[in-house]
């Protein structure tokens, strides 16, 4: 069943795309609706991954584990790379727009807000289900949180950076320095390299939407070369990062804990730094973009805050071996094809619950008015 997967995965991707000619570019490929198509494709690639996780993954004890989905079991990272660079890349964009700083708090309400009622969903079936909860309570009932406390404390460092400070290079500097500061602070006290190995890429994306103009001419000279080399670096470094003893093995490389551990942290930072270049300059030729996908681009954070419920609800167990799930879909497609198909109105509803709750943006207006634009 995996060639029906991932056919239909590219049939998501590519329907209705558009591949310009050969002196021809797409002068939409960070457009409101090409980047969020893509967004929305992602959000399909993360909750695979998270699927995976639960079916395959190598911790897993051997008789939990059933092949099936082990090619997306490494891939969340670098979708969550694109999320990060979009954002930063939308909010620059947005701030150079008289007044777009009003309302700047429902940005964070609109993100603060789901991401609290479902770590209340959580924390309930835990303790209905008389699961112990490891202290930090606040982290540890909901593991998927991680993303928030990025995302809040970019979006704050974002404000101070470019609305309360007048100078636009101090800002910058503020910003690097936010950014430099959420990574040390993670690699000291956080549980795992997904908290630091992407926000990094929301000062990517400032920088290029600071300077996209020229950095669209530099990519256009010698592109294909641009291009293949942003993929292959990105395949070496995920090579590397998600399969490191086999790497360590060919290479003669020692396998001890430091140098294991530097070499995926690198191999990550790398591969999602080069993966959203080979996105963005592939967006340069081709232009994809189509219902499903907008549609499912408008709330791809409530369909990350809701389907890992799912994940849980329908694996083995509900995040701790002696709890029991829902109901165990063993087949990993049937599992994968159940959550994506259960989360979704959950998260539509909630994604618009929030927006009554929060109030919705001239932005969010905007958007929603937004039609896809024509290849430029």
């Amino acid at each position: 069943m995996s060639w029906l997967l991932y056919a239909a995965l590219a049939v998501c991707l590519f329907f209705g795309a558009k591949a310009c000619g050969k002196d021809e570019w797409n002068g939409d490929a960070l457009s409101y609706a090409q980047t969020k198509s893509f967004l929305g494709f992602c959000a399909l690639i993360i909750l695979l991954h998270h699927c995976a996780l639960r079916t395959c993954s190598p911790w897993l004890a051997p008789y939990r584990v059933v092949h099936g989905l082990d090619a997306f079991l490494y891939l969340g990272y670098l979708c969550v790379a694109a999320f990060f660079f979009c954002s930063g890349y939308g909010m620059y964009s947005a701030s150079r727009r008289e007044g777009a700083f009003d309302g700047y708090y429902k940005r964070i309400l609109r993100v603060v807000l789901p991401a609290a009622a479902m770590w209340l969903t959580f924390f309930l079936i835990e303790k209905g289900k008389g699961m112990r909860i490891e202290p930090p309570v606040w982290i540890n009932t909901f593991d998927y949180i991680w993303y928030i406390l990025a995302v809040i404390w970019l979006y704050l460092f974002f404000y101070l950076s470019f609305r309360l400070i007048r100078s636009e290079k101090a800002g910058m500097a503020v910003m690097i320095c936010g950014t430099c500061a959420w990574f040390v602070l993670c690699l000291i006290f956080s549980p795992g390299t997904w908290w630091y190995n992407t926000p990094h890429l929301f000062l990517l994306g400032i920088i290029t939407a600071k300077n996209k103009e020229k950095l669209r001419a530099f990519f256009r000279k010698r592109y294909p070369v641009w291009l293949v080399l942003s993929f292959v670096i990105t395949a070496a470094g995920f090579y590397v990062a998600g399969y490191y003893e086999h790497f360590a093995a060919a290479f003669g490389i020692g396998d001890g804990w430091a140098v294991r551990f530097i070499a995926e942290l690198t191999g990550q930072v790398v591969s999602a730094t080069s993966f959203v270049l080979f996105v963005v300059l592939l967006g340069m030729k081709v232009k994809i973009g189509n219902g499903l996908l907008l549609f499912l681009g408008r709330f791809t954070l409530e369909i990350y805050l809701v389907h890992p419920l799912f994940v849980q609800l329908f694996g083995f167990a509900f995040i701790q071996d002696t709890a029991k799930p829902l109901y165990h879909i063993r087949d990993p497609f049937l599992y994968a094809l159940a959550v994506a198909v259960i989360s979704i109105p959950p998260a539509y509803l909630l994604h618009e619950l929030t927006a009554l709750a929060a109030g919705r943006s001239r932005s969010d207006a905007a958007s929603r008015k937004q039609q896809a634009p024509k290849n430029g």
